[in-house]
């Protein structure tokens, strides 16, 4: 079993993300301006950052419920409290879901993330790098920063099919693990069943 928000990461937040591959196919098939091609590129390393963005907000969202529900146990009240302590101030709430912004907003469930992380599995290591380059990236184009996309072009950070489609996947990795660690630190937090 899993989360709501993996579940809609794998279906919903998936198929938009190849709706922009889709018009990025189209974009290449139809011009040879370079200029294009890369608007293109832009358009599908949005939609990524957002959708991951959105993953990550919609599994805050369900432990926040989970963690309210099972420490109120039946005061309506005190759930409220609790939700709404749990996701005031978020950082996804407010910016780019960079990889501190995930550890801090997750931390209010007692647990250290991208140490549990990395104990779920091993590639997660490398994974915090990773999604803070894809940070920098969209943050690059969407400023139009040309200096911050010229660093990550010497450190082999390009804005192509290749490095995108990887983050991709990295990214598919990263919500499969997160669901598991949250789900199973809020399980053991709370000494209950975990949620999914």
């Amino acid at each position: 079993m899993t989360s709501q928000a993996l579940a809609d990461w794998s279906a919903k937040r998936a198929l938009r993300i190849d709706l922009a591959w889709q018009m990025h196919s189209g974009q290449v098939a139809s011009t040879t301006a370079g200029w294009q091609v890369d608007q293109a590129l832009a358009v599908v390393l949005q939609r990524i950052a957002t959708e991951f963005q959105g993953f990550c907000r919609a599994l805050h969202d369900e432990a926040s419920e989970f963690f309210a529900m099972t420490v109120a146990n039946g005061n309506p009240q005190l759930e409220s409290t609790l939700r709404q302590m749990l996701t005031k101030g978020r950082d996804v709430d407010k910016g780019n879901a960079h990889n501190e912004a995930i550890a801090r907003d997750f931390a209010r469930f007692g647990f250290i993330f991208w140490p549990a992380m990395t104990a779920a599995d091993s590639r997660a290591g490398g994974w915090a790098n990773e999604i803070r380059k894809l940070t920098e990236m969209r943050n690059g184009v969407a400023h139009d920063d040309t200096a911050k996309m010229g660093k990550l072009a010497g450190e082999g950070y390009l804005l192509n099919d290749p490095t995108l489609k990887s983050w991709q996947t990295t990214l598919d990795d990263v919500a499969t693990v997160m669901d598991d660690v949250v789900g199973l630190s809020l399980g053991t937090l709370l000494g209950v069943s975990r949620p999914w």
